[in-house]
């Protein structure tokens, strides 16, 4: 394994020098305010070629180095360069932190590229550039790289809480069934059996997309002398503004869908925080109790029940090491301004339809400016088991503290 991970260090110094001099190629020429052509663009072209070829011999020595046994990339291999060890075996699909950690270096030096000068890995959908036809759509940023930018996972509630994320591709419209409870069962004796149909309730849902999009322009002095990470600095305040704005948006659809419900209303009452969030916290069906389950609050609600203890012991509501409300873990979502809490299993209660998240270098759009555009654009939908009330077992409760 040693010589496989020297190679694959080989073609990754390979690749930074053919992007390199791919971007002081294009560099020169913007400096000059010229096109590339004759022997600028044969020279472009050919370190263009270089890395599509480099960056496909990595992705298949990557590929094999997290299949095999021995692999630093694989939990539970032994290394032979003192690599250390994960402690968990990863779920069907999961990224070991090696090859996330690979991946956020990659897309972090290509997603600079790019924005400095256009330039892509041409290879696969895991890292900046998508394939054929990528320049004229844009790169998407992977998922196991969106979820290490804080800027986007730290606002993206329903993620956080476990709410069922829906990946597609496009926003042509798409049904989910949902299956509701019917009859009880019944009981027989030896030899009989169930003949009539006892049918469930089946209702659906038809997901569609909402469109969310932010423009940032940056001139081309900027992104080329720079000394921090331009890049980094833009892409972050785009998949912010991005998802703190459809955040507000399925908030808005969750709390329609549980005030329309008054099945799932734990009132506050007469009764003190300790007590109304430990009436919330038993609401839960048991069929859908469990660890997993989530409290969804805002940080001025937090604020409220920080302070709370049990009557007698003292014991704190909130503990702020584990960040549990009565041993369950707590997502912060500030658009639930009207001091709601919401409690309960997401993946059952709360489903969103994401498109890629997608990142546009737009250059002749604001070129006589000289300046560069970013436009980052997803598209999403969500729906809310909450809004059919003819379901008796819900998942998801919710109170208003005062």
């Amino acid at each position: 394994m040693a010589s496989a991970l020297t190679y694959m260090r080989n073609i990754r110094a390979e690749i930074e020098k053919h992007r390199d001099a791919a971007s002081k190629i294009v560099d020169g020429a913007s400096a000059k305010g010229e096109d590339l052509s004759g022997a600028a663009l044969a020279d472009y072209n050919h370190h263009a070629d270089q890395l599509k070829s480099l960056n496909k011999d990595y992705d298949g020595w990557l590929a094999k180095a997290e299949s095999t046994a021995d692999s630093p990339f694989n939990p539970g291999g032994s290394t032979s360069e003192g690599q250390p060890q994960w402690g968990f075996q990863p779920a069907a699909g999961m990224k070991t932190p090696a090859a996330v950690a690979v991946d956020l270096n990659r897309f972090s030096s290509e997603m600079q590229s790019y924005m400095r000068g256009g330039i892509q890995a041409l290879s696969t959908p895991i890292h900046v550039g998508t394939g054929a036809g990528v320049e004229s759509v844009g790169v998407t940023i992977p998922t196991s790289i969106l979820t290490a930018l804080a800027a986007y996972n730290n606002v993206d509630s329903f993620a956080l809480a476990g709410a069922r994320q829906i990946g597609t591709d496009d926003t042509n419209p798409m049904t989910l069934p949902v299956v509701s409870s019917g009859a009880a069962a019944s009981t027989f004796a030896e030899g009989a059996s169930s003949v009539d149909s006892q049918p469930f309730n089946l209702d659906s849902f038809t997901f569609g997309g909402t469109k969310y999009s932010r423009l940032v322009i940056a001139s081309e002095e900027s992104l080329m002398n720079s000394a921090i990470d331009l890049s980094g600095t833009i892409t972050d305040e785009l998949a912010n503004g991005v998802a703190s704005t459809f955040t507000a948006a399925i908030t808005a659809a969750l709390l329609t869908a549980l005030t329309g419900n008054t099945n799932v209303l734990v009132a506050e009452g007469s009764n003190d925080i300790y007590k109304t969030l430990g009436s919330l916290l038993h609401a839960i069906p048991t069929r859908f109790a469990g660890s997993s389950n989530k409290w969804m609050l805002s940080r001025a609600t937090l604020a409220k029940v920080k302070d709370i203890r049990a009557t007698g012991s003292g014991v704190p509501l909130f503990d702020p090491v584990a960040n549990q409300i009565f041993g369950r873990d707590i997502v912060l979502n500030d658009s639930l301004s009207g001091g709601q809490v919401v409690y309960g299993e997401w993946s059952a209660g709360a489903y969103v339809r994401k498109t890629p998240f997608r990142v546009q270098r737009l250059v002749e759009a604001y070129a006589s400016t000289g300046s560069v555009g970013f436009k980052a654009t997803q598209w999403l939908d969500s729906k809310f088991l909450a809004s059919l009330a003819g379901v008796m077992n819900q998942p998801l409760f919710y109170t208003v503290l005062a």
